[in-house]
């Protein structure tokens, strides 16, 4: 039964997975469906940004203002899963990021509408940024022709001297292109962070270039997925920093085919693409560097963007450097600075040290939970072992508390038996009997009178004075009262004439002696002494005892 009812409890469980997983798959199809016909060409609006200062000190720098920047650029939009990207406008957008490019946002949180055009998500800084800002970002689709952007913060800065606090308030807008666009409004490039800009020669150097010195190329690391571009940027400079002009040269590594490269450094990944590193060489006077495109699949993208350590755009914010031999550095010889391939090293040595540290816990949990299994057996046997001493124990003393009410009982009910044999002796005690011709009483037990062998009778049967009619034979010495007699003067026993019984004759000789010896009843065995003459129990004529 138990077998039948498990076979019935899977078979209930695999259905429901089933089930439910049929459920997903299309609801996640249908959300899909919803969000299909959003792809294509869409016009996006200037960036509104409104700042409510809270509190702000000079040791933040200058408190923000209000203001709107860009607007008309076209951006590709793509649905990729279940959410949309936003490529163009020179930044790369996915409604599952937060609007704000602060480097150390960290998404916390993040839903779409059952729908399938609205986008929530939710980004935080980390507890130790002096730094704090949280990020509410709300993608919409109000139509298949036009999509809201809003966001809402908040910026904390934390000072010896105080806190510098402002809120947030971002909107912009999209609109589908439905003809051919009209030149977009030029808008201001995106600044690059400091640490990502090259050395600025001093001004009025440049006039006259010198000799090709240095070959960088940005950024030497870049996360693309399947089926998008992207363009290297490279510049050679002499020793002062100067650009030279020279041309550079790009190619792919050898033997790759899924990805292309052209003349102006635009690197296109096939749809069908494998993910891995594949490596980009570009080559000027005769030195090259190379950098580093990771192909990702549109699911796996957000992932592998989280641990490689890239910026929110997938790229790393160094350049690829390699030095160019000139006559002044006295050199035949170049050194290619490859740091891309270095932090590739890097995360290789220390995946593999995660993964060994971890294929070590794995082992030594699973001897814990070989050892916890035994101890676990041993104490349940322990536990087994004292249940069955409890029970056993408890079975004992059931036995003798058994033991000891049946001995309780029967106890009682021989005292009850001989107390009812005690009353039944005092009763019968108390029954006394009594000889019609003597006169002489007797206890109950007995039947018949010693001294005459005349029936006895209950005491209240017979008058206090013996009657004048009793009468014993002088032979044998019984006696008869007047109902026995009817009459008669003689012993129905030996014919003698009877005498009255207060006149009987004086004892026969010898008769000192016989009482001195006992007696015996020749039919019941019962002895006697010796001055009874009959069987008080049958009236038998007594034997003298030899």
């Amino acid at each position: 039964m138990s077998v039948r009812r498990a076979s019935s409890v899977r078979v209930c469980l695999v259905a429901s997975v089933a089930i439910a997983s049929a459920v997903a798959a299309g609801l996640a199809s249908e959300r899909t469906a919803a969000a299909d016909g959003l792809s294509g060409k869409w016009k996006q609006g200037p960036l509104r940004e409104e700042y409510t200062v809270q509190q702000w000190l000079p040791g933040c720098g200058p408190a923000p203002v209000n203001g709107a920047t860009g607007g008309g650029e076209i951006v590709d939009v793509n649905v990729e899963g279940d959410d949309l990207s936003f490529i163009g406008g020179g930044r790369v957008f996915r409604t599952n990021q937060c609007y704000d490019q602060l480097p150390t946002l960290v998404r916390d949180a993040h839903s779409r509408d059952a729908s399938g055009r609205a986008w929530r998500t939710r980004c935080t800084t980390p507890p130790s940024d002096p730094r704090r800002a949280s990020m509410n970002t709300l993608v919409t689709a109000t139509s298949d022709t036009h999509i809201d952007l809003a966001e809402t913060g908040r910026y904390e800065i934390t000072l010896k001297e105080g806190r510098c606090t402002a809120d947030v308030k971002r909107a912009r807008s999209f609109d589908l292109v439905t003809q051919a666009p009209a030149a977009p409004v030029a808008s201001a490039p995106a600044p690059k962070p400091e640490a990502t800009q090259p050395a600025q020669p001093v001004p009025g150097a440049c006039a006259h270039p010198g000799e090709a010195a240095r070959l960088e190329v940005r950024p030497s690391r870049k996360l693309l997925k399947t089926g998008e571009s992207f363009t290297f940027q490279s510049v050679v400079r002499d020793a002062k920093g100067c650009a030279t002009g020279t041309s550079t040269e790009w190619r792919v590594g050898d033997g790759v085919t899924s990805i292309t490269i052209d003349p102006s450094g635009k690197v296109t990944v096939a749809p069908g693409a494998s993910e891995g590193p594949v490596e980009v060489i570009a080559t000027a006077a005769g030195k090259s560097a190379r950098v580093t495109v990771d192909v990702s699949s549109p699911a796996h993208y957000d992932a592998l963007l989280a641990q490689s350590g890239l910026n929110a755009s997938g790229e790393n914010e160094e350049a690829a450097v390699a030095v160019i031999a000139t006559g002044t550095l006295g050199g035949a010889g170049a050194t290619a600075e490859d740091t891309a391939r270095h932090r590739r090293n890097v995360f290789v040595v220390v995946v593999g040290a995660l993964v060994a540290v971890l294929g070590i816990v794995a082992l030594v949990g699973w001897r814990r939970s070989r050892r916890a299994a035994a101890i676990e057996r041993d104490a349940e046997e322990r536990h087994a072992a004292r249940v069955r001493e409890a029970e056993e124990r408890r079975r004992e003393r059931v036995a003798q508390h058994a033991a000891q009410l049946q001995a309780h009982k029967e106890s009682v009910e021989r005292a009850e038996v001989a107390a009812k044999e005690a009353r039944d002796a005092e009763l019968e005690d108390a029954r006394a009997t009594v000889c019609p011709a003597c006169h002489t009483e007797y206890p109950a037990r007995s039947t018949f009178c010693p001294r005459d062998g005349n029936r006895l009778v209950p005491v209240t049967g017979v008058e206090t004075n013996p009657p004048a009619a009793a009468a014993i034979c002088p032979t044998c010495k019984r006696g008869f009262d007047a109902a026995t007699l009817q009459g008669s003067k003689v012993c129905p026993h030996d014919g003698d004439e009877l005498v009255p019984f207060p006149i009987r004759g004086a004892t026969p000789s010898g008769e000192g002696a016989h009482r001195s010896k006992g007696k015996i009843c020749p039919t019941c065995g019962g002895r006697f002494d010796g001055s009874a003459a009959f069987c008080g129990k049958d009236g038998t004529a007594l034997l003298l005892l030899n």
